[in-house]
């Protein structure tokens, strides 16, 4: 069974620029998440039924056109961060502008409204690097890295031969009315 969630997609640039970074400041001996599955989420979704994933790419649709005449600005990543149970280190944007904010409770909105769960915590806009990071090195290096956004989908994780690959379903643009799908 497949799992969804939402995303803010990176462009294939920023990942560069997150992989090179990673491995020339961290390199631990760990799991590294792959290049093609970076990405910043907005909202876990778990298991969907074809008409709950259709309610939600409909909502998702509604949501991207209000956010339209935002100015979306680049998000500025500074700041390394560790989740202690699940053992993941991650880089963040401390200052979430009001586009991000307003966009992933809107689409945790739609979430609760499809009859999702979703966790009641304060969203915490991150991008995963390492995955079973058993400890943290010594001193954790400085990161400012701005990254920009012009567009977030809705992803499949789908298990293969080689690991996990996230799949874009479909995409909306934050920057005009184009809609890739």
């Amino acid at each position: 069974m497949n799992r969804y969630f939402f995303a803010l997609n990176l462009s294939h640039k920023s990942k560069k620029q997150l992989i090179r970074w990673r491995d020339s400041e961290l390199a631990l001996p760990c799991h590294p998440v792959a290049g093609d599955n970076l990405h910043i989420t907005l909202a876990f979704l778990g298991v969907l039924t074809d008409e709950k994933k259709q309610q939600l790419l409909t909502g998702a649709g509604q949501l991207a056109d209000t956010l339209r005449h935002e100015d979306i600005t680049p998000l500025k990543i500074n700041r390394l961060g560790y989740f202690k149970r699940p053992k993941v280190l991650y880089l963040a944007n401390d200052d979430i502008p009001d586009w991000q904010n307003k966009l992933a409770a809107g689409l945790t909105k739609q979430a609760l409204d499809a009859g999702l769960n979703q966790e009641q915590r304060r969203y915490l806009s991150h991008i995963t690097l390492y995955r079973k990071v058993r400890a943290l090195p010594g001193e954790l290096p400085l990161v400012n890295m701005l990254t920009p956004i012009d567009r977030f989908s809705l992803f499949q994780s789908l298990s293969t031969a080689t690991g996990v690959r996230y799949q874009a379903v479909k995409t909306w643009h934050l920057t005009s009315s184009q809609s890739a799908g």
